[in-house]
């Protein structure tokens, strides 16, 4: 039985709690190629993301330099995270319509449905965060002396585990801000504001 199929009937809250954890759990996993897409884009830029975070969150000083080679190392995941998390904010609505429709009160339907809203970056996450947890060093080492991420590398040894720790609670966080409504909706004026660009750009000029 799927979990669009299921009915559950006007009942005590607390009585409902395991099946509200059996559908989070059901909802979780990707329904088809487009929820793979999702998990794909979203778990992919927030493991991209947790390198530069999680060392600039690690480091003792950081110096002008040392954040704007940070910033630019972190642009350009930004696109696929965005264009991520707004579909997996889509994802997330469309299941909570589906879980209201099954006559599940708005409050619950939130709750359950947010379980693929912590899973996914969470998951990008973790793995970048052990990444650069278990290269940290060699990259300190392999880095020409001077260099901007080798200086953040240096200041950063003690403060790995908290600095990981707190790189998965920020991307799961915004990753819930780019993934609500309003976020979407500037996706979208973004995307025909550069479409009108492009074309403006493209059109020929008048000799």
């Amino acid at each position: 039985m799927s979990p669009t199929s299921v009915r559950i009937e006007a009942e005590p809250e607390s009585s409902r709690l395991p099946t509200l954890l059996w559908l989070a759990w059901r909802f979780l996993p990707p329904q088809g190629p487009r929820d793979r897409q999702v998990l794909a884009a979203v778990a992919v830029a927030c493991a991209y993301l947790a390198v530069p975070l999680t060392i600039g969150l690690a480091a003792d000083e950081v110096p002008a330099m040392t954040l704007l080679s940070l910033l630019c190392l972190s642009a350009p995941g930004l696109p696929l995270w965005w264009w991520g998390a707004v579909q997996l904010g889509a994802r997330r609505r469309e299941t909570a319509l589906t879980l209201r429709q099954a006559r599940i009160n708005t409050r619950s339907a939130a709750a359950t449905s947010i379980s693929r809203q912590l899973a996914y970056p969470a998951l990008g996450a973790v793995l970048g965060t052990a990444l650069i947890l278990g290269l940290h060093r060699f990259l300190a080492r392999a880095l020409p002396k001077h260099a901007p991420l080798e200086t953040a590398l240096k200041h950063s040894e003690g403060h790995w585990i908290s600095a990981a720790a707190i790189a998965v609670v920020v991307l799961i966080a915004l990753t819930a801000v780019l993934s609500s409504e309003r976020s979407a909706e500037l996706y979208v004026r973004f995307g025909r504001f550069t479409t009108r660009r492009g074309r403006r750009e493209a059109a020929p000029q008048p000799q």
